[in-house]
């Protein structure tokens, strides 16, 4: 999911399987399914047949939540449920460009973001205590994020080397230290984020 956002369909090999609330939890030797984190949803699809309903990570491991058993030592066909990543990767672009604009235009800062299948909400401390933003700035944010999205800038992502990290013009400092993910829309927004996007 880092590294091709489009992979859909992949094999692993099954490490573990154990009985746990909500259905089994899996671990595979590889995976392109995205584990919720960062205001995003995790994945879900099939896992050599049985429905992954949900995908978390804990300490380095990534955990399948499967409907079913899978058996320990298989080779599986993992296969992402597409219309559900897509439509996450598009919202998370989006709130990014948004955040990006309230940043530029109104010195608004994101303190998080949630994206669901029917919408998405950004947290934002603006300047001088404002707690509503008003129509006017509501359409100046609007017309700037369409702006863009009509330019079809470009979105980057990488881990860059600490020296060219330092060098970065980030809309925010990183949340994490090591393996530090960048985003770049266009000439405008880059910040950390360890989201899929398109």
């Amino acid at each position: 999911y880092y590294n091709d956002p489009y992979l859909t369909e992949f094999t692993a090999t099954v490490l573990s399987c154990e009985e746990a609330k909500g259905g089994y939890k899996v671990v595979l030797d590889r995976t392109a399914f995205y584990p919720e984190g960062g205001g995003q949803p995790a994945d879900h699809g099939q896992l050599g047949g049985v429905a992954v309903t949900d995908v978390h990570e804990k300490e380095g491991v990534i955990f399948h939540t499967c409907a079913a058993p899978v058996e320990i030592g298989a080779e599986v066909t993992g296969t992402i449920h597409w219309e559900r990543r897509f439509d996450h990767m598009q919202q998370h672009a989006g709130d990014h460009m948004i955040a990006s604009a309230l940043w530029r235009l109104l010195g608004g800062v994101t303190i998080g973001l949630h994206v669901s299948g029917d919408i998405s909400t950004i947290d934002v401390a603006m300047p001088e205590g404002v707690t509503r933003i008003s129509e006017d700035d509501i359409c100046r944010i609007e017309a700037d994020v369409n702006e863009r999205i009509q330019r079809d800038v470009p979105i980057r992502c990488w881990f860059p080397e600490a020296a060219e990290l330092a060098a970065l013009p980030l809309r925010k400092p990183p949340t994490v230290d090591e393996h530090v993910r960048i985003v770049a829309i266009g000439t405008d927004e880059m910040v950390a984020c360890g989201g899929t996007h398109p």
